[in-house]
């Protein structure tokens, strides 16, 4: 009785999978080398920009920049403040916006989480080198298709 073969994905999709599933796993490596510290890898993202800003910072630049929904970064930023890392204000020129700021103890646990994460090896740094420029061709790849893609759908040429 002759078995049959399943179907092999094709390239783009065989991709596209190995991408995804890749993140994953870092993400999951990330967040335990962060983990004794309180912070998850979402959360090191929000804290890493209030470090870089040391000021005030909109939660809206916060939402652009990392492009996640705005729930999801006020999510973050109430653990980060829950543990004593940002404080949050209502910006006195704009009252709309909400503004946040790294405390000196989330310079500490921002600058922390920086070494660890410096020290996380998922690969041999030669690989690493070479997989880095692979997947910037490949991101700028994607860019320029889902721009294509929008002006399409928005009927330009």
């Amino acid at each position: 009785m002759a078995t049959t073969q399943p179907p092999h994905p094709a390239p783009a999709t065989a991709l596209i999978a190995a991408v995804l599933q890749t993140q994953k796993l870092i993400t999951n490596h990330l967040n335990s080398a962060l983990r004794p510290l309180g912070l998850s890898f979402a959360r090191y993202e929000v804290l890493a920009m209030m470090v870089a800003e040391n000021g005030p910072l909109p939660m809206v630049r916060i939402v652009r920049a990392l492009d996640r929904h705005p729930t999801t970064i006020g999510t973050l930023v109430d653990g980060l403040e829950d543990a004593g890392l940002c404080v949050r204000a209502i910006n006195r020129s704009d009252r709309r916006s909400t503004l946040v700021t790294v405390t000196d103890k989330g310079l500490e646990v921002g600058a922390s989480a920086s070494r660890a994460l410096d020290g996380v090896a998922l690969a041999d740094p030669q690989d690493m080198h070479r997989l880095h420029e692979g997947l910037q061709l490949l991101l700028a790849a994607t860019r320029r298709a889902s721009t294509a893609a929008a002006e399409l759908s928005e009927g330009r040429p």
